[in-house]
């Protein structure tokens, strides 16, 4: 087709455009799948570990976001730490500041235009992927092969491109992204939004740059379009999500805006900048025109992580006045101080009973939201109760860590016994959460096969959470007091709940065999006392330890 002298194949452009975009997307995703998988659980292990302060965070979310080549996987990783307990919300700030920063690693690559090679590097991957036996040479392959398709898809887009910068039309949009930088700013917040990826986005535009269809000043504003529109995907998955979720997003969105507004500002010497290091910093020879995109990218993000590195602790307090917690678990801000073990054990076990006590209130939490979803079906009541398993989880993996690094010192008897005892009552909470958990979920397969309680089971079970209610709190009690007087109640409560047990069994029995319960309830009520009864067997067990001097289990600490 002739349009303004210029001959443009309409189809054979927008497949490529399409095909490009496809192949490089699919390219990217596939070579963050098999990072992922080479890495295995050491990702999460690493962002749990080494973010004890902001700057490390920084670090470590640099190369888990060049691993995995994906800023929102790492903000969903560090988002699941922060409802754990596992991480703190200043912690989790240095991760996305570093997330920024590992996401320019694309247009880094990207830059060093090795595009011609795209068909070898592809050959290399799939003849791992399929010669090679190894799952984890597999894996490698998988990686090599998203790379080299990742270079393909752009090389397809790119000779598209250079026929649609020929169009006048197009060519005066590009004119004016130039010349009112804000239509930039809009174009890459809208492409990056379309798209869903940042990466993506800052690709195409690398290859339109090239063509030289687009003046500096327009790539950069187009850039600062898609620092914005990358933020978009975190909004939206924190809808409906807990207040930890939210804050995360908030933050992400905060990063990204402000350092747009402030390099939007500054646009004119931002664009002299980036033209000088491409110019003169390197050589001219040495850098391609989509390195300098490269450029203007990895400039913005570490800028603006540098300038906000020392506003982190009013960017948490800003967003937690602005997303406060409602009905939501609120975990109180307990730090285990490491610093504590090697300077007195028994302070160091006094910080770590204060995180138990802290979990007791979780378990505590949870108790009362499997209560409300035993006998109502209200969606929000089930997740805050696996919310809440999700939180003690991680903090009986925090707390047990913890006190093996404290183990590990110069503890007297006394210190030693009380450290014991408090590993075997996490392991006890944890396993109320458990049993909990297998409460909510018996609940949840009720509704979903909509099985009638008989009215008589419903007022056993009544009976049960009552005591049960009692014995958790006074069993926490006990621990937290160490009143001998309150864990020999909780010793007597236990026996009794075996009893209303073994009695609410039998008169199961009895509607079952009178045929006044239908054969799905008959099933999952059994397992419903079972658990019950094995809750209160935990909360006796907490209160053994209060009872007894020494430590008398037989089993391994460790």
């Amino acid at each position: 087709m002739l349009i303004f002298g210029v001959t443009i194949d309409w189809q054979w452009t927008i497949f490529h455009v399409l095909g490009g975009l496809a192949i490089f997307l699919f390219g990217i995703n596939m070579m963050g799948d098999a990072l992922k998988k080479i890495a295995g659980k050491k990702m999460k292990i690493i962002l749990e570990k080494t973010t004890n302060t902001p700057l490390k965070g920084i670090f470590v979310g640099v190369i888990v976001t060049g691993l995995i080549q994906s800023s929102s996987g790492t903000t969903a990783l560090v988002v699941g730490l922060v409802r754990a307990g596992l991480m703190t919300l200043p912690q989790a700030v240095g991760v996305i500041f570093g997330a920024n920063i590992g996401t320019t690693i694309t247009s880094v690559l990207i830059g060093l235009d090795i595009g011609a090679y795209a068909m070898p590097i592809m050959f290399v991957g799939s003849f791992l992927i399929f010669f090679m036996q190894k799952k984890k040479i597999k894996d490698i392959g998988r990686t090599i092969l998203g790379f080299g398709m990742l270079f393909f898809g752009l090389e397809l887009m790119g000779d598209s491109l250079k026929q649609l910068v020929q169009l006048p039309g197009f060519a005066q949009l590009l004119i004016n992204v130039s010349e009112y930088p804000i239509l930039g700013v809009l174009v890459g917040l809208g492409t990056t939004v379309v798209i869903q990826s940042s990466s993506a986005t800052i690709g195409l535009l690398q290859q339109l740059y090239s063509t030289g269809g687009v003046p500096l000043i327009g790539a950069i504003a187009i850039v600062l379009g898609d620092n914005i529109g990358t933020t978009v995907t975190s909004v939206f998955a924190a809808v409906g999500a807990p207040s930890a979720a939210k804050r995360t997003a908030a933050i992400h969105v905060m990063f990204n805006l402000i350092g747009s507004v402030f390099f939007f500002i500054l646009i004119k010497p931002y664009s002299a900048l980036v033209a000088f290091i491409s110019k003169n910093l390197f050589g001219v020879d040495y850098l391609t025109d989509k390195m300098t995109v490269s450029i203007a990218h990895v400039l913005f993000n570490l800028v603006t992580v540098f300038v906000l590195y020392w506003f982190i602790k009013q960017m948490v307090w800003l967003v937690t006045k602005l997303i406060p917690s409602k009905n939501e678990v609120v975990i109180d801000d307990i730090i285990l101080d490491e610093s504590l073990i090697h300077r007195s054990g028994v302070l160091a076990l006094e910080n770590s009973k204060r995180a138990i006590i802290n979990m007791g209130n979780v378990c505590r939490a949870m108790f009362e939201y499997t209560y409300d979803f035993s006998f109502e079906n209200i969606h929000k009541n089930m997740e805050m109760g696996l919310q809440c398993e999700e939180i003690i989880d991680g903090m009986d993996d925090k707390i047990h860590n913890y006190l093996v690094k404290v183990g590990a010192g110069e503890l007297g008897r006394y210190e030693m016994t009380e450290m014991a005892k408090q590993i075997d009552t996490i392991s006890d909470l944890e396993r109320i959460g458990d049993h909990l958990t297998n409460l909510i979920e018996f609940f949840e397969e009720r509704y979903t096969s909509r099985i009638e309680l008989h009215p008589e089971a419903k007022a056993d079970l009544i009976d049960l959470y009552t005591l049960l209610r009692k014995t958790l709190h006074q069993s926490l009690k006990a621990f937290e007091s160490k009143d001998k007087d309150v864990a020999t109640e909780v010793n007597v409560r236990e026996n009794e709940l075996d009893k209303l047990v073994k009695k609410y069994r039998k008169n199961h029995i009895n509607r079952i065999n009178d045929k006044t319960c239908s054969e799905t309830e008959a099933g999952f009520y059994v397992d419903i006392l079972s658990n019950m009864e094995r809750i209160g067997d935990h909360c006796n067990n907490i209160v053994v330890n209060v009872l007894t001097e020494s430590y008398s289990h037989d089993d391994n600490l460790f």
